[in-house]
């Protein structure tokens, strides 16, 4: 089992929504490809100069099918917009997809969410926000953890050693920092060898986001109302046979 198919679901009838999750599910594969080859054989000129292209690459499109498994009308309104007549690709849009906006929330969350003065427009549909967190991920969490209590838990052990009331601000604040590190790489704002990223950073860094997007990605089938969802027990198969790809 591929990442793309974890991250976005089984095909299905072919309609919108099926269309642009085939086409994230394709990209993610070919670049986790690359990065898996990476990880797992001896460090190349190739490897410093495109691991963290390819890992970027992974890390946004997996997040942006996830998003689109969650809330439809945001991938629908994405690829209608883009393949629109005079869509240019240079010109910045506002209500093109963002990291901080559509993955993390882009303003501090109140103390109590559940606020009845709350405005609606300001309320963060964010794949890791808050209010993501109560309404699809802890439930998911809880289930699926539940069921990989009863399976061989060794290919899960990363993935169960955050507690699941802590696992989405844990995963928050891994995401920021791989985003981060990846930026470093993709924009090679490196102005002394020196700070080139090295092996080790690389490594660790497609690891760890492999290891964070298969996690989302096994839970988001446990999410009763995300659509394309696998069956759970296909989900676990799925889970393990992605991570038999790299240690």
């Amino acid at each position: 089992m591929a990442l793309g198919e974890l991250i976005c679901g089984p095909t299905g009838a072919a309609c919108a929504a099926n269309t642009t999750l085939d086409h994230l599910g394709l990209s993610i594969d070919r670049f986790a490809t690359k990065a898996i080859t990476y990880l797992n054989s001896d460090f190349t000129d190739d490897a410093q100069s495109f691991g963290a292209f390819c890992t970027r690459v992974i890390l946004e499109n997996s997040c942006a099918a996830l998003v689109g498994r969650f809330d439809p009308f945001r991938l629908l309104y994405l690829a209608e917009f883009q393949g629109r007549d005079g869509f240019e690709h240079g010109k910045p849009a506002k209500s093109g997809f963002r990291w901080t906006g559509d993955v993390l929330p882009d303003e501090k969350m109140p103390q109590e969410i559940w606020g009845p003065d709350h405005d609606i427009s300001k309320v963060s549909r964010a794949l890791l926000s808050q209010y993501a967190h109560h309404v699809y991920w802890l439930p998911a969490i809880e289930r699926a953890f539940d069921t990989i209590a009863l399976e061989d838990t060794s290919p899960f052990r990363d993935l169960i050693a955050v507690e699941p009331d802590k696992y989405i601000g844990f995963t928050r604040g891994r995401c920021a920092a791989l985003y981060s590190t990846l930026s470093k790489g993709v924009h090679w704002d490196f102005f002394v060898s020196s700070v080139v990223l090295d092996e080790g950073t690389i490594k660790d860094t497609i690891r760890d986001s492999l290891l964070t997007l298969g996690g989302l990605g096994l839970i988001s089938h446990f999410v009763p109302t995300s659509y394309r969802s696998l069956s759970e027990q296909a989900a676990i198969q799925a889970y393990k046979d992605f991570r038999s790809s790299f240690q």
